[in-house]
């Protein structure tokens, strides 16, 4: 699947379109394709995922967005089977170029 490449307000609303699923009827496939397409547009992808499971209570989406991007680059390729599984997302999934 290819995501498309989103600036930084973009990501923002992904952020907050997961925090508030509920109300704007989104499922756990829908939030899953969200979060797969934020982090992939992100530097480092798999960390932008850690960064957004493990965010601390209160932080917000502006935050969480400016620190993923702050992240140094780093491809999918080289994180370890045990750091991103083989079958993640995450390494199938393709930015738009």
């Amino acid at each position: 699947m290819i995501v498309k490449k989103l600036g930084r307000e973009a990501l923002v609303e992904i952020l907050e379109n997961m925090v508030h699923s509920p109300e704007k009827g989104f499922g756990p496939k829908e939030i899953d394709r969200q979060l797969i397409a934020f982090c992939l547009n992100c530097p480092d992808p798999a960390a932008a995922m850690d960064l957004v499971i493990d965010a601390p209570r209160g932080i917000s989406s502006a935050e969480i967005v400016g620190e993923a991007l702050a992240m140094p680059k780093r491809a999918v390729e080289t994180w370890s089977e045990s750091e991103l599984a083989k079958d993640h997302p995450l390494r199938r999934w393709k930015l738009e170029e």
